[in-house]
């Protein structure tokens, strides 16, 4: 993969733990562009208003488009956003022990990073609950997104959202906006 020039965005995480939504719906009152997309990640480009360049925004599927492809990190500039879904135990773990390790094995400790537990709204779903207890887990809990906040340090925010509330929804997106403005180099 040839080399990003400007700042980058990854999102990355597992399928099915509201990438997509954030990166769509994150920037939806910007100028949001779809670059490509193909099996393993999608890229788009964004402009917001606070920027003179605009941002790209790549969406990472699968862990190994990492380890197949050189992406030019640059690790004052970028940001990573790593997602789990509270439903999907599996995801917080991959997001633990795959993610957030590669990153640093391919990045550095010092790019910065975000952490965020989608669908919070399904923690007490009855559904969710029988479907995990058949497999004798439970939702992922709050503590365990503070836990890998307070033993990363280049973790900079960790929150938990519903991409069904738009509330949440702009928080995350003054969140990243707010984080790449100021613990980023611009």
């Amino acid at each position: 993969m040839e080399e990003i020039n400007g700042k980058t965005i990854f999102i990355v995480g597992d399928s099915q733990v509201g990438k997509t939504t954030i990166a769509r719906r994150l920037f939806e009152n910007s100028n949001l562009d779809l670059v490509f997309s193909m099996d393993e990640v999608t890229v788009y480009e964004v402009r917001i208003p606070q920027m003179q360049s605009p941002i790209k925004v790549l969406e990472i599927r699968n862990s190994t488009f990492l380890t197949e492809n050189e992406i030019g990190f640059d690790y004052e500039r970028d940001v990573a956003i790593f997602c789990y879904a509270v439903d999907d135990p599996d995801s917080y773990q991959h997001v633990a022990d795959t993610w957030i390790p590669l990153f640093r094995e391919r990045g550095s400790d010092t790019m910065t990073m975000i952490l965020i537990g989608n669908k919070k709204d399904l923690r007490r779903n009855a559904a969710v609950e029988r479907r995990l207890a058949e497999r004798e887990l439970k939702p992922v809990h709050v503590s365990r997104g503070a836990r890998l906040l307070f033993t990363n340090p280049s973790i900079e925010v960790f929150l938990e959202s519903s991409v069904n509330d738009p509330r949440d929804l702009d928080e995350i997106r003054l969140l990243i906006i707010y984080t790449i403005l100021n613990f980023t180099g611009h």
